[in-house]
């Protein structure tokens, strides 16, 4: 934790090297991927320095994709592809972070002579992901993870400089995503399948109540059969089944199954069956399954089957390494009856797909979110459009033999790519950014500023026949209609998401504008229905997006419905003027 309110309660990972001089230290082990950004790694390293020699001290993030046993790392084979590494120096001091309630709480715990350090990790990295071992299999599990080390070593980054074990403590550490805040109508499946010697067919209709569910969460699955045929439905069973792609190194996809019950229903023939039943997949159930993906293992306690992969726009396949899926089966088992009924014996399945997340914590004080202004939204928009440019191009040259360094572009931000020549690469800059970046507003947070105030100005300003048409007679006033307001919410929706509060300028209503032109007439009976009858369009809107806030619980759909109810109370000023 990093609550300020709890310093002394809050739990500390340490690990100690063999020599006894490096100790690290870590306030958590999991780390949120929130899509747009991944929290920080902050952590403390105590030294004791009296046998350092003339060896510095380093800390080191890395993400690698494991595929074979420690013990298979012989004869220079090593089945292990690091994806992202890093690298800081902080003994002698070369790395100062900027301290954070985090590294408060652990210099507190280390004592003196305690060095802290921050690590950035990039939100086009996979989540974690390990491939549960066999009884029998030592050395780490096959997958996904992300290990924080700290060493001695007399440089940084020198692959012909052996370190000893003894010089080494790490941690593994867990990179996980939340399920959305939104969640979907649930699938539904249905099949009507004929048997020979039967002229009538068996129904079977499956459904969920939504698409995605929590770990340890009851899945209730409604189930109807309608046997109009001459056959006996003499049992079915419900499946969950794991599928496994690793796309990283090769082709290769497998299935386990990580739930099966079998229900001892019968259904006569002409009869009819209707129920809901709840089924709970979970990891306990399957502890001696080798090879089954878990959500980033730390611990047999701490972890649980592995989060449904829920790919992101932009993001090539081969990025993730691995890819988890699940689907749901239900299966009737039909007999016919007599001495063939066993030989006429067949069977009825449908499939639904099933997503499997962890929930997000609805009191999360550790990550303190603000609405962002317009400004802002257009880029983050733009620069999340951006960096799945990049994170594509990435992949496609980590797939040619690239590798991703732990360095970043000095002009430009972006992680660096080195070939097999040692040469440094970097894909922003020589294949995405040209001469136009001044009024990219990815890259210019002026440029984003001014397409702001030039769409404020375009909403605020009359059209040029506005004016006379409220000093003219019945016949000349525009009336404004409920339409105007649900475009005025939507007017920017295609180029980025609305803002979270209205505009710092008032809306344009007639009293605004009332200094600067003559007074309004008062409205003829002819036009008074009218008015009202917009007036009252008007707050049929209001009503409904009212309404539509207190039950949204999307932050986009909230910043749109927001801004239509300010626009709503702004037109229903005017309008009310005008009857007066």
């Amino acid at each position: 934790n990093t609550r300020k309110d709890l310093p002394e309660m809050a739990k500390v990972f340490k690990k100690t090297s063999g020599n006894g001089g490096l100790t690290l230290y870590l306030g958590k082990r999991d780390y949120v991927d929130h899509v747009s950004q991944v929290e920080k790694v902050d952590g403390v390293v105590k030294l004791d320095p009296a046998d350092f020699g003339d060896r510095k001290v380093f800390v080191q993030l890395a993400c690698a994709f494991r595929y074979g046993s420690e013990d298979l790392d012989v004869m220079g084979l090593c089945f292990r592809k690091d994806i992202w590494i890093q690298q800081v120096q902080i003994y002698p001091a070369d790395h100062k972070p900027a301290q954070s309630p985090m590294h408060e709480t652990l210099l507190k715990k280390a004592g003196d002579n305690a060095y802290p350090f921050t690590f950035e990790i990039p939100n086009n990295l996979p989540c974690s992901v390990s491939l549960q071992p066999g009884p029998d299999d030592k050395g780490k599990a096959c997958g996904v993870d992300f290990e924080v080390k700290t060493y001695l070593a007399k440089e940084k980054s020198n692959p012909d400089e052996k370190i000893e074990k003894k010089d080494t403590a790490r941690l593994i550490i867990r990179k996980i995503q939340y399920a959305p805040s939104q969640v979907g109508a649930g699938p539904k499946a249905d099949l009507c399948k004929s048997f020979m010697m039967s002229d009538k067919p068996v129904h079977l209709e499956a459904s969920l109540d939504k698409d995605l569910y929590f770990h340890g969460e009851k899945i209730p699955i409604k189930i109807k059969i309608n046997n109009e045929s001459n056959k006996t439905v003499k049992k079915f069973n419900i499946t969950v089944d794991q599928t496994t792609d690793i796309v990283l190194y090769s082709a290769d996809k497998y299935t386990k199954v990580v739930f099966n019950q079998e229900f001892a229903e019968t259904v006569d023939p002409n009869g009819t069956y209707e129920n809901t039943l709840a089924i709970t997949p979970l990891l306990a159930d399957n502890k001696e399954k080798r090879g089954l993906a878990l959500d980033g293992r730390l611990k047999d306690e701490d972890t649980n089957l592995a989060s449904t992969t829920v790919l992101r726009p932009g993001i090539e396949k081969e990025v993730l390494g691995i890819l988890v899926s699940y689907k749901i089966k239900i299966n009737l088992m039909v007999a016919g009856g007599g001495l063939l009924g066993g030989l006429t014996a067949s069977d009825v399945t449908v499939e639904l797909p099933l997503m499997l997340m962890h929930p997000k914590p609805e009191d999360d004080e550790d990550f303190e979110w603000e609405p962002p202004t317009e400004a802002e939204m257009k880029v983050i928009q733009a620069r999340r459009e951006r960096q799945d440019k990049i994170s594509k191009l990435m992949g496609d040259y980590l797939l040619k033999g690239y590798k991703m360094l732990g360095e970043c572009c000095d002009v430009c931000g972006t992680i660096l790519l080195q070939d097999k020549q040692q040469k440094n690469y970097c894909v922003s800059c020589q294949e995405l950014d040209s001469d136009v970046d001044k009024d990219n507003p990815a890259l210019n947070a002026q440029a984003a500023l001014s397409q702001v105030r030039e769409r404020q100005l375009a909403a605020q300003s009359p059209a040029p026949s506005q004016a006379p048409e409220l000093n003219g007679g019945p016949s000349s006033v525009s009336v404004p209609r409920p339409e105007h307001c649900e475009g005025a919410a939507a007017g920017g929706r295609a180029v980025l998401p609305p803002p979270a509060v209205p505009s710092p300028s008032p809306p344009v209503t007639a009293t605004a504008l009332a200094p600067v032109r003559p007074p309004v007439s008062p409205p003829s009976a002819a036009l008074r229905p009218v008015l009202q009858e917009a007036e009252e369009a008007v707050l049929t809107k209001l009503r409904w997006a009212t309404t539509q806030l207190q039950s949204s619980t999307s932050l986009e759909s909230s910043i749109q419905l927001c801004t239509l109810i300010a626009s709503c109370a702004g037109s229903l000023r005017s309008l009310r003027e005008l009857s007066q």
